[in-house]
């Protein structure tokens, strides 16, 4: 039976949709470098210091299109930069997450394969062609991906204070879920994974997590003695609805807990129960309503 939490405050904070990772094929595209020299990346000053003037003003337009975005007006400047500066990884980078954000899996493979193969440790080429592989449907890629990006991170190789990156984007009618899995657990509550549901306006109505918050680590250790001395964590699959505003205009959430888990559930299972729950099939074991997001 599992056992039910006590929190003081349940509610989570926003996140933005568009992430470029500044906080957003096989097993050999993700095969590791050594551990002691990590491999040189191209900045995006590297790129501007060889451009023409003339690029450089279509690399601001591009730019500017893709952080407002605009991401097929973006790819598409993406596109014919890459045909004078072929191959350049930022570039290539830029224009893969513009094609991801359009639908356009085949252009953003055909790049990032060969990109994250000719340097594994380039943390956002892994980040995005784990993304690529998961929106496609490689799982065998995706889960080398999650791995991978594990592994950089655990090796320093990913920016100082970097928690997530986008994992998946999935269209379920009018709504869409937006996948992120955390290279290292956040918040009060450790979520290992985040999945923000939008409606057709774009705006997020809905945040599923996985989550292994520490003092919940004491009661799965009375009732699973054996699994805690193994190393094992209790996890929790929760979520969190947007309420309204108080009258003195603060924010409000309902909080469910659907379910327990012991030890952290493989993403397929993560993947599938956050879209039961987007899709009312799943039914919460508890809910408490109206809490004030702090």
């Amino acid at each position: 039976m599992p056992y039910l939490r006590s929190r003081h405050s349940s509610a989570i904070p926003l996140l933005p949709l568009l992430a470029i990772f500044l906080t957003s094929f096989a097993q050999s595209s993700f095969s590791q470098a050594p551990a002691t020299s990590p491999r040189q990346i191209e900045s995006t000053q590297d790129l501007t210091a060889r451009m023409t003037p003339d690029q450089k003003q279509q690399s601001d337009q591009a730019m500017n299109a893709f952080h407002q975005q605009r991401y097929p007006d973006a790819l598409a400047m993406f596109k014919q930069l890459l045909q004078q500066i072929e191959g350049d990884a930022v570039l290539s980078k830029f224009a893969s997450e513009a094609a991801l954000n359009t639908g356009d899996l085949t252009f953003a493979l055909n790049l990032l394969k060969p990109l994250a193969s000719a340097n594994p440790d380039d943390w956002r080429a892994a980040a995005l062609l784990t993304r690529g592989c998961a929106e496609s449907g490689d799982t065998t890629c995706r889960d080398s991906g999650i791995a991978h990006m594990l592994d950089l991170h655990r090796r320093g190789i990913t920016p100082p204070g970097m928690q997530q990156y986008v994992l998946e984007r999935i269209k379920l009618g009018e709504n869409t879920i937006l996948i992120r899995t955390s290279v290292e657990p956040w918040g009060p509550y450790k979520i290992y994974d985040l999945a923000q549901v939008f409606n057709n306006e774009g705006k997020i109505f809905l945040r599923i997590t996985i989550e292994s918050s520490d003092f919940d680590q004491s009661f799965f250790a009375d009732q699973h003695p054996k699994e805690a001395s193994q190393g094992l964590r209790s996890f929790s699959l929760d979520a969190y609805r947007e309420t309204g505003l108080t009258p003195d205009g603060k924010r409000t959430q309902t909080h469910y807990t659907f379910k327990m888990f012991v030890g952290q559930p493989p993403y397929e299972t993560i993947r599938q129960a956050f879209i039961d729950i987007a899709t009312g099939k799943s039914h919460p074991m508890t809910s408490r309503t109206h809490l004030v997001v702090p």
